[in-house]
């Protein structure tokens, strides 16, 4: 069994799809499959139940896929310590991320570190921060940034920035005159919402509860873009952070709004690693990176314990 085997093996997993797997590993989907086929024999156990939709995992699969991902994540971590004698000169840092650092933060991060470390490359995925915190339990990614996540056992936030909600609107809306909004006067108005489970929903859902008020949506979407054309073309509101706000904020086609409910006003950003893992180099220089680059932005709070 080779790391070629693993690699193989848990782009199957990831995918559901032998031929998806292929078409990121760039061989031949018949090769892939002898590949798999050769494992299972090794192993004397089948990993995939094959269906007409595709592959999924069996409880043997289940039980080898940590095996497999924590295999690679050694041979990575060794590769990272032998070039690290002589300068961090390779890696592969797997990242996922919530939406709201695309439009600047993110690609200025990862620009900054590259220039400095050339021989670093990314896999970043954006996604809601249950899934994000799910990947990081699981071992599908090094570093998860989540916005106010809640941080099981097994989970480190390493660091955390504030960053409240404020409430999206158009310049032309009635409440755009006053100082701070608050949730009850929102429900007024038609109102554009995240999807429920994502870190942002949760916390509107939360504070509404303390407020003893119920908001129904009018639209309910993962997109920020749409959530913002929503209030930019009616009389509607959203709510999001200022940095998923900010290329919106900068055409004047939408302001925003502090909002005076006391929980939204808690939120924050945090990087998640997991407890009992070590990154590899390039993770954590990357980590102690970030950290620094998040300080220019907000004031960051302690880490936590």
């Amino acid at each position: 069994m080779t790391n070629a085997h693993l690699r193989y093996f848990t782009a199957v997993a990831r995918h559901g799809s032998i031929r998806e797997a292929a078409e990121e590993l760039h061989v031949a989907q018949s090769a892939l499959s002898r590949q798999i086929q050769k494992l299972e024999h090794e192993l004397g156990v089948p990993l995939f139940q094959r269906h007409a939709r595709g592959v999924e995992l069996t409880s043997a699969g289940e039980i080898f896929l940590r095996h497999a991902r924590s295999s690679l994540r050694q041979d990575e971590r060794v590769r990272s310590e032998l070039d690290a004698l002589k300068g961090l000169r390779r890696g592969t840092i797997n990242l996922q991320a919530i939406e709201s650092l695309v439009p600047g933060v993110l690609p200025q991060v990862i620009l900054k570190f590259s220039a400095r470390y050339p021989g670093i490359t990314f896999n970043v995925t954006i996604d809601r921060t249950d899934r994000i915190l799910a990947a990081v339990r699981e071992g599908r990614t090094d570093i998860g940034l989540a916005f106010y996540p809640t941080v099981e056992p097994e989970l480190t936030s390493v660091f955390k920035m504030r960053e409240p909600l404020v409430a999206l609107m158009s310049p032309r809306h009635p409440l755009a005159k006053k100082a701070k909004v608050s949730l009850a006067e929102a429900i007024g108005y038609p109102i554009a919402l995240p999807l429920k489970n994502s870190g942002s929903r949760m916390l509107i859902d939360l504070a509404c509860k303390a407020a003893g008020i119920f908001m129904m949506p009018l639209l309910e979407t993962n997109s920020i873009q749409l959530r913002v054309q929503f209030v930019h073309l009616n009389n509607g509101l959203t709510f999001h952070s200022r940095l998923s706000a900010a290329d919106s904020l900068s055409t004047g086609n939408v302001i925003a709004v502090p909002i005076r409910d006391r929980i939204v006003n808690s939120a924050t950003i945090e990087a998640i690693t997991h407890s009992s893992r070590q990154l590899p180099l390039a993770a954590e220089e990357f980590l102690r990176f970030l950290q620094g680059e998040m300080q220019n932005l907000r004031e960051p709070l302690s880490n936590a314990a």
